[in-house]
């Protein structure tokens, strides 16, 4: 018997530890929504927190982003790299931490992270390569979280996850496929509800709510495109584990909305493997929860 949607999301939300966003990191989300914002006011609200300061400092001196030990302080940072790319990087420093602490005896939490490293990855990239309005590292900061719901699920409906996990390994399936016949609902619906708690901005809300089902967005098409292309690149590469070992069909919306051709995945997947080279202190992050 299947989960009712609407008990299991009260169920989700009423929970007292529910997975928040860092205090820093939501507030740099309103921020980015404000004209006002200078870059002084992101560089003090940043460094309020020590911690979250010296991650973005490893991570924007990264061979990832070009500038290896260059940048000194945040303010710097938001100077050189530009204010929406220090939130991006903060949302990122941030995330990781949002499993930290927390054990399952059915999902590979650090696999998990490692898949969602490398579809973010994917995906910038194929931001990069296709151009239009879509920004790279928004298209980043989407596939590193498209799968949070997995996280959720795994956490909360435990029990019942458990049962999708076991049909996943019993059947060979899609995850999602067994997540819908078990529960109802899918990750990426119980995503969106976690990033509608977390109001996040409708580019980020959108590309883990259709990172699956593409051909149903209505707005920020591009940006839902390139998660599920990163997403699809990042298994085909064997980059951690999605909760499953098949392989999805990139959907026709996607062939058509971006014009591929078989070169330019191939171009694709070539470059991830030397994005991924400059990418260790994103992994050291996963590895040190």
């Amino acid at each position: 018997m299947v989960l009712d949607s609407a008990k299991a999301r009260k169920k989700i939300e009423s929970v007292s530890d529910l997975p928040t966003l860092p205090t820093v990191a939501s507030h740099i989300i309103a921020m980015a929504n404000s004209p006002k914002t200078n870059a002084a006011d992101v560089g003090k609200m940043i460094e309020q927190d020590q911690a979250l300061t010296a991650k973005v400092l490893k991570l924007v001196n990264s061979s990832f982003y070009g500038f290896p030990g260059q940048i000194k302080s945040i303010q710097h940072a938001v100077v050189i790299l530009g204010f929406n790319k220090v939130k991006n990087v903060v949302m990122t420093a941030s995330v990781f931490d949002l499993s930290k602490g927390r054990k399952s005896l059915q999902i590979d939490i650090p696999k998990l992270w490692e898949h969602c490293l490398g579809t973010a990855i994917g995906a910038r990239v194929v931001a990069s390569s296709l151009g239009g309005g879509l920004q790279p590292d928004d298209a980043f900061v989407g596939g590193l979280i498209h799968d949070i719901g997995k996280l959720i699920l795994d956490q909360f409906l435990t029990e019942d996850y458990m049962v999708v996990t076991e049909k996943v390994s019993a059947d060979n399936c899609l995850i999602r496929s067994a997540e819908k016949e078990v529960l109802g609902f899918t990750h990426n619906t119980v995503g969106t509800w976690v990033a509608e708690k977390w109001r996040l901005p409708p580019n980020l809300l959108h590309s883990i709510q259709y990172h699956h089902r593409p051909d149903q967005a209505r707005e920020n098409r591009e940006m839902v495109a390139a998660v599920h292309l990163g997403d699809i690149l990042a298994r085909s590469l064997g980059i951690g584990a999605a909760g499953d070992n098949r392989m999805p069909e990139i959907k026709t919306s996607v062939w058509q909305l971006y014009n591929l051709t078989a070169k330019f995945l191939d171009e694709s997947i070539a470059t991830m493997l030397v994005e991924l080279k400059k990418a260790k202190e994103f992994f050291d992050l996963i590895e040190s929860q």
